[in-house]
């Protein structure tokens, strides 16, 4: 869909902020038949798991790269992560090429007091609610960092799993947010799910999930 959205020319530079092992990313480069393909991430041992791409240790708030040098700059669920999001803007305004193309995948405000894991984990809105903050927010940041235009889509997502599934997630803290949360309340959830996993361990679990992609293209 990112793809879909972004007229991107033959053999492109794309660029992942906050790529982890990068797996997106490769998935992208394979599907643009991209030409560089760089990933940045602020955790070194992410970057240890770097396979065939160029990986940067670095910011979005401070991206180690030339300007002019991208013409696509995205990211999946990393917003959430930058604490300065003028800065981030402006980088990615700065490493892109003339008629380059941003995109960021997050999640929205209502995904969050939504989320599946709320009923075992109380404090968990509360939690993320300062961290998933308002798309328009990011908009406004792209605007005032030279971007002529940027615009969101929402997209829900129907997705199911399993009591047992989701007992393993939880207990590898597959979501930052876990690690957050009090260990008192961490434990008292995971025993609860862990419990419901021994009675019923392939009991249906389905949820929503409401996606926001925002892009923006670089004019000049």
């Amino acid at each position: 869909m990112m793809l879909e959205r972004c007229s991107l020319p033959a053999a492109p530079a794309i660029v992942e902020i906050g790529c982890g092992p990068g797996k997106l990313l490769r998935a992208a480069a394979e599907l643009t038949n991209a030409a560089s393909v760089i990933g940045v991430d602020p955790e070194p041992n992410m970057l240890t798991q770097a396979d065939g791409f160029e990986a940067h240790l670095g910011r979005a708030e401070a991206l180690p790269l030339p300007g002019a040098s991208a013409d696509l700059a995205f990211s999946s669920l990393t917003l959430h992560l930058v604490q300065d999001w003028p800065a981030a803007a402006a980088e990615v305004h700065r490493v892109l090429k003339p008629g380059g193309w941003s995109a960021t995948w997050t999640l929205t405000p209502e995904h969050v007091v939504g989320h599946v894991l709320n009923r075992w984990f109380p404090s968990l809105a509360g939690a993320d609610q300062p961290r998933f903050r308002s798309p328009e927010r990011w908009l406004q940041a792209l605007t005032r960092a030279g971007f002529p235009w940027a615009v969101e889509e929402q997209v829900r997502m129907r997705r199911q799993t399993t009591v047992r599934r989701l007992a393993e997630s939880v207990r590898s803290r597959y979501i930052s947010t876990l690690a957050l949360l009090p260990e008192k309340e961490f434990e008292a959830g995971l025993r609860h799910l862990e419990q419901l996993a021994r009675e019923t361990p392939e009991a249906a679990i389905e949820y929503e999930m409401t996606w926001c992609l925002m892009c923006s293209q670089r004019i000049i």
